[in-house]
């Protein structure tokens, strides 16, 4: 029969890595009956955001073979969380215990539901429900807990990385450097961002984009009333799953204004979760390969540039030129190191959409084009005919550093439901890729010590901002009277333009869809 030890108490003569654990891991709520472990969290306690969790494992003695049911519990992140044993007679009667307790929290305690499309818990009218949190790794838990992790979003195949224009693997030191520290950065500002270290599984990613777009749709029916966001019941419950499920620092007693899914933070909840998805392909790879490829995984071909090459020469001298230098609290730029980039396939793909955008130009548009382009380029995909009537440009993205392999990964990602909202930082809808003709622009969205929208998070100590360089098929632009959440160019237009002084918006900013954009360069940089 099993038996409760007293709390926080481990069986006599045994200590913390006295015990194994086992997997598989709980990825569903009330599945628990085939598993033997889980982690679950309940951000609504009684009706206080408490942000609790709740942990239980099936382990067995490494002393004397006895098998037990192990749990914990407290608050999300918590040093000291309280802990109990059960003992019990075999492993059978322990998976009936753990079952049963999990069962207890979680499915007894709520009742079925679908909200943002997925089928979910919600706590019964008086009750504190608790949901499973997929994690493809964990930190709570019993020391060897830490051991059990779930496949979920690995990459096991690993791309061979080559260097541009040549037949055989190659990377040069600075583009090998650049990505470990990449690698480790994203991987280190994903554990940091959790309030217990944890990596969560694609699954819950996954689940985390479906509840933004149901947020952003629910933002357009309260309105722009960031205080009738706050207290509107639908998107708590829709923040109430989300952290429920990935277990992100939420600070205690901190506004909700501060991390309620609002139309000021849904964006940056976006990019954290693009920031979690690289960490967990991330670590799969360094985790999984012997004598790893810091570009295992990505299709991407990349390779630093000489300052004294013909092309270095000419991006020294034009990227820091291309501003009109109307941010005044941003200095002279710096380049620290650039690189030439390719994801495989991209440039097929884009010569035909450029040559269909082309041949698709009305005979009077607006004749709008992004600033400071250079006709006599070193550079070019196609010919400098193609390039001009098409109206493709070469715009900056800026972006945090954590962000970059992501990009390099996935490319630049839309939602796969568009919905026509503005929220903070997609001011003309989420569609695209925004891309600036003025550098001193982008450089506020990356993790430069002192940008603007980032605030320099998400950056590596010792390395500098990183912004992106990329071809943009700008086509027929449409010049938007003001922010509007657009979900695609209107019927006629290739792209969309808020432009400076016209569109309620202080700096130039193209939006344009993803297939008409190409990474080309990227720059490491300081400002002085």
């Amino acid at each position: 029969m099993a038996t409760k030890l007293g709390k926080s108490t481990f069986p006599s003569g045994t200590g913390p890595n006295d015990f194994q654990c086992f997997g598989p891991p709980a990825t569903k709520d009330g599945d628990f009956d085939s598993v033997k472990i889980a982690d679950l969290g309940c951000f609504n306690q009684e009706g206080v955001d408490s942000n609790k969790m709740y942990h239980a494992a099936i382990v067995k003695s490494r002393i004397d073979g006895g098998w037990y049911v192990y749990f914990e519990w407290g608050r999300t992140g918590a040093k000291s969380p309280q802990f109990q044993f059960v003992t019990c007679s075999s492993e059978s009667e322990a998976q009936r215990e753990f079952a049963s307790q999990l069962h207890e929290k979680n499915d007894k305690r709520g009742e079925w539901t679908t909200i943002a499309g997925i089928r979910t818990l919600r706590a019964k009218s008086g009750k504190d429900c608790y949901l499973v949190r997929p994690q493809a790794t964990r930190s709570t838990g019993l020391p060897d807990a830490r051991s059990i992790k779930s496949g979920d979003g690995v990459v096991k195949q690993v791309t061979k990385t080559t260097a541009i224009g040549s037949a055989k693997p190659k990377i040069d030191a600075q583009t090998m450097a650049l990505m470990r520290d990449l690698n480790v950065a994203t991987i280190s500002y994903t554990r940091g961002a959790m309030a217990d270290s944890s990596l969560p599984t694609q699954q819950a990613i996954d689940e985390g984009r479906q509840i933004l777009i149901e947020a952003q749709k629910r933002v357009g029916v309260v309105g722009h009333n960031v205080k009738d966001q706050v207290a509107d019941g639908d998107l708590k419950q829709l923040t109430a799953i989300m952290y429920s499920r990935i277990a992100k620092k939420k600070e205690l007693h901190s506004d909700p204004s501060a991390w309620i899914l609002s139309q000021d933070n849904i964006m940056g909840w976006t990019q954290d979760l693009d920031a979690f998805e690289s960490a967990v392909k991330t670590h799969a790879d360094l985790a999984d390969q012997e004598g790893h490829d810091p570009l295992g995984g990505i299709p991407i071909a990349i390779e630093w540039v000489s300052p004294t090459s013909s092309l270095g020469q000419f991006l020294y001298k034009w990227w820091p030129s291309a501003t009109r230098n109307r941010h005044n609290r941003v200095g002279n730029m710096r380049i620290k190191n650039l690189w030439k980039l390719m994801r495989h396939g991209d440039a097929d793909r884009f010569l035909r959409v450029q040559s269909t955008i082309e041949r698709s130009m009305p005979q009077k548009w607006n004749n709008e084009r992004p600033m400071f382009q250079v006709r006599e380029r070193l550079d070019y995909l196609s010919s400098d005919k193609v390039y001009y009537a098409s109206n493709t440009a070469l715009v900056f993205h800026g972006t945090r550093t954590v962000n970059l392999v992501g990009i390099m990964r996935e490319h630049f990602r839309v939602p796969k439901q568009l919905v026509g909202v503005v929220i903070t930082g997609a001011m003309f809808g989420a569609f695209g890729m925004y891309g600036a003709d003025d550098w001193k622009k982008s450089d506020g969205y990356t993790s430069r010590s002192g940008s603007y929208w980032s605030g320099g998070s998400g950056g590596i100590k010792g390395r500098g901002g990183f912004m992106f360089a990329c071809d943009g098929i700008m086509g027929s632009p449409y010049l938007a009277p003001g922010p509007q959440g657009f979900t695609a160019p209107p019927a006629g237009h290739h792209s969309v333009f808020g432009k400076a002084g016209h569109s309620q918006v202080q700096n130039n900013e193209w939006v344009v869809v993803p297939n008409q954009v190409i990474l080309r360069y990227l720059c490491e940089y300081e400002v002085a």
